[in-house]
């Protein structure tokens, strides 16, 4: 097995010459007579890499090797283990620091720096930065301003690990390293430049101008740009530029021309908003599309009731299967729509009541009914008349006690005006009287499911009214017919009769009745109902819980 040495070449200071270990130490009697001369000081060796004084160091099998001093700086020869092949590449790159080539870029570097009025303390292969660990002589040094920038010339391969050594040993003196590629093919991108290249986010490549006569330097760079497909995209571009265009990141210690990676989020953040742009755009057009389509939709919609209201037969059977598919935009146009909206000749409800004949009672009950409709029932006429009172002019329109019952449960608040046209309906004085009641009561009511209830069990809603209000309505009996109202509401309410029973107990007139059943009718009544033991109905449970909350139980309140 051959032997391996650490410092495979060192450099002759009086002679330039550099001496390969394995060439010099080969033949032994040779080997030693060098090591006598460099013990002797006859000889100067130096490191290729940190430039500091070697000697020849022997071992016990008088295998002869470059050796740095005891009290030598750090040295990545001297601190790190590297394979043959790491080796090899190292003293490529040793071996290029002394070439020509090299050295007239150095030259021209410091040159051309020195002539720039922004830049002091230029130094060519001259000035050592130290730290408490190691030393480094870069190619070149210069200030530009407080910012320190050294340049590294490579015309050889680097390795990774060399490159780091590099960019962390200027990144924690505080100065920034540029590195200068002369041969440099971006098509072509071998392992060093790759390397150097995603050390950082910038991603940018500086070689010499040399065309130019003041300093600059050729910047190879990743641009990005967004294509008209929404595409991020990327290509190499080379631009000479000036030092002063030179950017210097903080951090890292990283000079940069064009900020690749910057430069990339904003791309693809302009390619979100693009996309988010569109995606408002196709919203919009779409909502557009649907509004154009609801307001045809709504307009056909209008002609097809319209042509019903002046129909020998009206049929608004399909215009109330559209309605009920509306959505919120449509229903919001359709409430909207001169059908419903008043004008300033006259109001809409008040138009349809006052025109209106018997064949129009579908169309009425269609507006009176609609869970889709709300008609402004309530609005006054331009007259300043009620729609009862317009109800009453119109004396085509019959069954008039039907409509106020159906204007009633669409939410109609009722005006003493309005009770005193009731007179004209052919009903008795007790009907009149409980449908005033019943109108009355109706206005305390939102749910118009109870509004409709309400009106379907007049008598029962009467016989509980009366019993709250201590006074007898909607049945024509005086205040000393008691005893046979009560009769009457066992024997004809009896499904109801908990309630009513409980209602006289609680509105206190229970002991005054069983006081005036003299002939006892009702307590046998009651008796006999008692031992029946009547189912009773809660149809109505609900409604008169609302009513009558004193009397009747909530049916949603828990037992407990």
């Amino acid at each position: 097995m051959s032997y391996e040495r650490s410092i495979i070449e060192a450099l002759d200071i009086a002679s330039g010459e550099v001496l390969t270990a394995d060439e010099v130490f080969k033949i032994t009697k040779e080997a030693f007579a060098l090591r006598t001369k460099s013990a002797k000081n006859e000889i100067d060796l130096y490191c290729l890499e940190c430039q500091q004084q070697l000697n020849i160091s022997g071992s016990k099998k008088d295998n002869l090797h470059f050796k740095h001093y005891p009290n030598a700086n750090s040295c990545i020869l001297k601190d790190s283990k590297f394979s043959a092949k790491e080796l090899q590449v190292l003293s490529k790159i040793f071996r290029s620091k002394e070439s020509s080539r090299h050295k007239s870029l150095k030259l021209l570097i410091g040159e051309k720096l020195a002539r720039l009025s922004i830049v002091k303390n230029v130094f060519v292969d001259d000035r050592f930065i130290k730290d408490d660990r190691e030393k480094r002589k870069p190619d070149v040094y210069c200030e530009n301003g407080i910012t320190k920038i050294v340049f590294e010339i490579q015309l050889s391969d680097l390795s990774l690990r060399y490159i780091i050594d590099r960019h962390e040993f200027y990144q924690r003196n505080g100065i920034s390293l540029i590195w200068i590629l002369d041969d440099f093919n971006i098509n072509g991108q071998k392992q060093m430049e790759r390397d150097i290249k995603y050390l950082t986010e910038y991603q940018n490549f500086f070689a010499l101008d040399e065309s130019s006569e003041s300093f600059r330097l050729n910047c190879t760079y990743k641009y990005v740009h967004l294509t008209e497909q929404n595409q991020v995209r990327t290509k190499w571009v080379t631009k000479s530029i000036a030092l002063s265009q030179l950017k210097f990141d903080e951090q890292t210690k990283q000079a940069y021309f064009y900020n690749y990676g910057a430069k990339h989020n904003q791309m693809e953040l302009l390619k979100d908003r693009r996309i988010e742009k569109l995606r408002l755009k196709k919203i919009k057009e779409e909502k557009e599309l649907k509004e154009n389509h609801s307001i045809k939709k709504i307009e056909g919609l209008i002609e097809i009731i319209k042509s019903e209201w002046i129909s020998e037969f009206p049929n608004l059977r399909q215009a109330k299967l559209t309605i009920q598919d509306l959505d919120e935009f449509e229903q919001d146009l359709f409430e909207k729509s001169d059908l419903f909206n008043s004008s300033k000749k006259e109001s809409r409800i008040h138009l349809y009541f006052k025109k209106a004949k018997s064949k129009h009672y579908n169309f009425l009950d269609f507006l009176l009914s609609s869970q889709y409709i709300e008609p402004a029932i309530n609005e006054l006429s331009v007259n300043k008349t009620t729609l009862i009172q317009t109800l009453f002019e119109n004396q085509y329109l019959e069954h008039k006690e039907t409509w106020v019952k159906k204007i009633a449960i669409a939410g109609y608040k009722f005006q003493l005006v309005d009770f005193k046209l009731f007179n004209k309906l052919y009903l008795k004085k007790k009907d009149i009287e409980a449908l005033i009641l019943l109108c009355k009561l109706s206005g305390s009511i939102e749910n118009p499911i109870f509004k409709k209830r309400l009106f379907e069990h007049q008598k029962l809603i009467c016989t509980m009214e009366s019993i709250k209000q201590n006074q007898i309505v909607g049945f024509g009996w005086n205040q000393s017919q008691w005893v046979a109202f009560a009769n009457n509401a066992i024997d004809n309410y009896s499904k109801y009769w908990n309630h009513i029973e409980s209602a006289f107990r609680i509105y206190g007139i229970w002991d005054d009745l069983l006081e005036k059943d003299t002939k006892g009718t009702f307590k046998k009544k009651l008796k006999s109902h008692n031992e029946f033991n009547t189912t009773y109905s809660r149809e109505y449970d609900h409604l008169l819980s609302f009513l009558y909350p004193e009397a009747v139980k909530d049916p949603n309140q828990s037992f407990f």
